[in-house]
């Protein structure tokens, strides 16, 4: 009787214990300084089958003018349209209410499977970073409409250039 007392105490006590498994993430963005320009890569991965993703990059101000987006899987390049979108609902990881990004956009049906990974590298002039003092790299989830939320997220700032 007291084990199905503590069964019981536990399931109830940690209901949401499992929910955080099977998130999008992303891998810490690997930096590279140059005089003239910075540059990262960020892998992407753990998308759950049957949803809508966004992957990006952004700030708080504009867009980044002068970045150069690539996007691969493997050693095999993805040829995936670069569009732009305001990410709301972003004070939970970064602080800020709002993200305007450069990213892409992708559905269910052209996720990676199993262990494969979205490598995102990003190339930004110095002046327009150290303008922009801070970019955001997102990984987001649809969950309606016009409804995406941040599953995972990364900072990089003018402290780490």
């Amino acid at each position: 009787m007291k084990r199905l007392i503590l069964v019981a105490f536990l399931c109830l006590s940690f209901p949401w214990a499992g929910l955080g498994q099977g998130r999008a993430s992303l891998t810490a963005p690997v930096l590279k300084s140059e005089p003239d320009v910075i540059s990262f890569t960020t892998r992407f991965s753990d998308f759950v089958d049957g949803n809508d993703y966004r992957i990006g990059v952004g700030t708080t101000g504009e867009e980044l003018p002068g970045a150069k987006f690539e996007l691969s899987q493997g050693d095999a390049p993805l040829p995936k349209e670069l569009f732009s979108f305001r990410q709301g609902t972003a004070a939970a990881y970064f602080e800020v209410e709002n993200i305007q990004v450069q990213g892409f956009f992708f559905p269910s049906s052209e996720l990676p499977s199993g262990d494969q990974q979205i490598a995102l590298k990003v190339t930004i002039p110095r002046s327009e970073a150290e303008k922009a003092q801070r970019l955001f790299i997102i990984v987001t989830k649809q969950f309606g409409p016009d409804t995406w939320y941040i599953m995972d997220g990364a900072e990089i700032n003018n402290s780490h250039w």
